[in-house]
């Protein structure tokens, strides 16, 4: 059974931040930012704005490019590391935005940071091959800048806010198929990325409002170090399955980890840029998101992917490291 693609949309922040504007925020060199971190602009929510709500625009824009509405949903997952509350989970919210007790169809979130799309496909599809579910709504709504820190210039430059909506059904004809899952993790790395306050070791209840444990923290040599480790063993056993190399490939739409890793990427593998999507420079880091707006590139700018493989690579906090094949035939 294949999965069809019924419309993928995106939906960012109002706010439009370049890089020199973050320079003086962090009281930096003009300039250095950017080259840093590869990242000329992103996306940052403004007051009104939330993981949520930004969540149900990508969805409503889904809906409406599909033709569907709310009740023709089956399942709604919530995939990313962001939320508005600890509880409830954000797909619910999501739902209680675009709909009412009428309609009462499950919600489930998945959060596996970075990889949490690929994960949430992954689940999507053993649900559709299943016959359980016929048409499932899978959102990444993600909201970094509200945990970024100008003193960690570093990290305060590479992320940004954006979401992704994407309608899948099963479908006998057209569509994809997932030829090749792998995930793997390195607990070594379990705490090389963190937010240190905000669960049950520590509340916040005697921090103040400035404390950097409330922001993001990112020990980003070390993570480069683990990662590289055995990224090469990772994308060896691709090779292995497929009996090619990555650069038989067509696409490659990877987890947009940093500048380093996009040009480590390129550079060890051999890639041409044509086949590798890159996002970072326009939307920077975006978590879980990061991943489907490459997606969504691809598929909304008419790239002809009949015949064609795509591979979804990625990393994600903890250390993990995940892939896809998506195998389209029209």
């Amino acid at each position: 059974m294949k999965i069809n693609i019924l419309s993928i949309e995106k939906h960012l922040p109002i706010k439009k931040i370049a890089s020199e504007t973050l320079d003086i925020l962090a009281k930096g060199t003009e300039g250095r930012i950017e080259k840093n971190t590869g990242v000329k602009f992103r996306h940052h929510i403004s007051d009104k704005e939330t993981v949520t709500e930004l969540g149900a625009i990508a969805l409503r824009k889904a809906l409406i490019k599909a033709n569907l509405k709310a009740s023709d949903i089956d399942l709604l997952i919530c995939a990313g590391a962001s939320f508005d509350y600890p509880i409830p989970h954000n797909s619910v919210v999501i739902k209680s935005k675009i709909t009412d007790d009428n309609v009462n169809f499950p919600c489930l979130d998945i959060d596996t940071t970075c990889l949490s799309f690929i994960n949430a496909l992954d689940v999507a599809n053993l649900y559709i091959q299943s016959g359980r579910y016929k048409k499932i709504a899978l959102v990444c709504s993600e909201v970094a800048s509200s945990a970024l820190s100008p003193h960690d210039e570093k990290v305060f430059g590479l992320f940004g806010d954006a979401a992704v909506a994407m309608i899948l059904e099963p479908s006998n004809n057209s569509g994809f198929s997932i030829t090749y899952v792998d995930f793997e993790n390195y607990p070594s790395g379990a705490l090389y990325a963190h937010v240190a306050i905000g669960g049950i070791l520590n509340r916040g209840i005697h921090a103040t409002a400035k404390d950097l444990g409330y922001y993001f923290n990112m020990e980003g040599k070390k993570l480069i170090r683990l990662t590289l480790e055995h990224l090469d063993p990772f994308v060896a056993k691709i090779e292995k399955y497929y009996q090619c190399k990555v650069t038989d490939f067509d696409y490659i739409v990877t987890h947009q980890t940093s500048k380093f890793g996009n040009e480590y990427f390129l550079k060890k593998f051999n890639l041409s840029k044509n086949k590798v999507i890159e996002t970072l420079s326009i939307y920077g880091n975006c978590i879980s998101a990061s991943i489907p707006l490459g997606l969504e590139y691809l598929i909304n700018q008419n790239t002809d992917l009949n015949q064609k493989k795509v591979m979804l690579l990625g990393s994600g906090a903890g250390l993990s490291l995940g892939s896809m094949v998506l195998d389209f035939n029209y």
